[in-house]
């Protein structure tokens, strides 16, 4: 698998796990994209390849960002490791992607779709073998999980923050010449937490397993679990087995989205919990 990531890497910590855990996986990643790509988001990203060994360049989608954005737990792992709070990407994210895309690559979309839009934009014609975004919402009329949350009935559309980040991107997305594409929606994201109980009975077993429990040391210094949208995401990218799936299409609703029948990309809709944590366990 030859995978680029389109992350907004710096904000929301689970996106530094959901990368950790694809490298673990053994996943050939060939880039990665930031979103917007602030100086700090840089330097994590250079944190994870320089540790884990990933010879891979850095895109942002705004190159002129000088203002450190991200903070909390990237920002102590920097500092305990003595790195410093700024980097250098290596060009505009729709630059790296054109120098490294060939047909067949897959996308992974765990942030504002920006350098991927971007590119498809340019390139149309892009022939992409699967790609998945975490981001979107199926109303439980379309489908009631095993798993409901209050915030969710009675819901036909919701807002979501990597769609809403970057609209015409997210449509460029929608429109590209993708032979599989998936959507992990936020009403599922929201039933997977990350906790305590679970970070006590693992221990890591290679560096990428050793950077995550760091990382995740830090935050549960602070906090008592993460919701895990990216890693989940992340798991069903590798492994759509975990997922119960309907058909679909996403469409803007208002200040949101939501999922319309009658498309032909994948929406998940539940999920096997026990096989989605073993998966993510399993990299320790």
């Amino acid at each position: 698998m030859d995978l680029i990531i389109d992350t907004d890497l710096g904000h929301d910590p689970d996106d530094f796990f959901a990368i950790l855990y694809l490298v673990s996986a053994g996943v050939n990643i060939r880039a990665l994209l930031l979103s917007p790509g602030d100086p700090d988001q840089v330097a994590i990203a250079r944190l994870i390849c320089d540790e884990v060994g990933l010879n891979i360049p850095v895109g942002v989608s705004k190159p002129d960002r000088t203002a450190a954005s991200s903070g909390g737990m990237h920002h102590e792992l920097l500092a305990r490791r003595g790195r410093p709070l700024a980097g250098k990407a290596d060009g505009p994210g729709e630059d790296v992607l054109e120098q490294v895309f060939r047909d067949g690559m897959e996308l992974f979309i765990i942030g504002p779709p920006s350098n991927v839009g971007k590119f498809l934009k340019k390139h149309p014609e892009a022939a992409i073998v699967r790609a998945t975004m975490q981001g979107g919402f199926v109303p439980y009329s379309v489908h009631r999980p095993s798993r409901v949350l209050p915030q969710f009935e009675g819901k036909e559309w919701m807002p979501s923050y990597n769609p809403n980040g970057d609209r015409p991107g997210t449509l460029a997305f929608c429109a590209a010449q993708v032979g599989e594409r998936r959507f992990v929606s936020k009403n599922v994201c929201h039933t997977v937490v990350y906790n305590r109980e679970v970070h006590a009975t693992l221990g890591p077993k290679d560096r990428a397993s050793e950077l995550f429990k760091d990382g995740m040391d830090l935050y549960l210094a602070r906090h008592e679990g993460k919701m895990f949208h990216d890693p989940t995401a992340a798991v069903c990218h590798l492994h759509p087995e975990v997922a119960t799936w309907v058909r679909g299409k996403l469409v803007k609703q208002q200040g949101g989205w939501s999922t319309e029948s009658g498309g032909e990309d994948f929406f998940a809709v539940d999920l096997d919990y026990e096989r989605l944590w073993q998966h993510i366990t399993g990299m320790f």
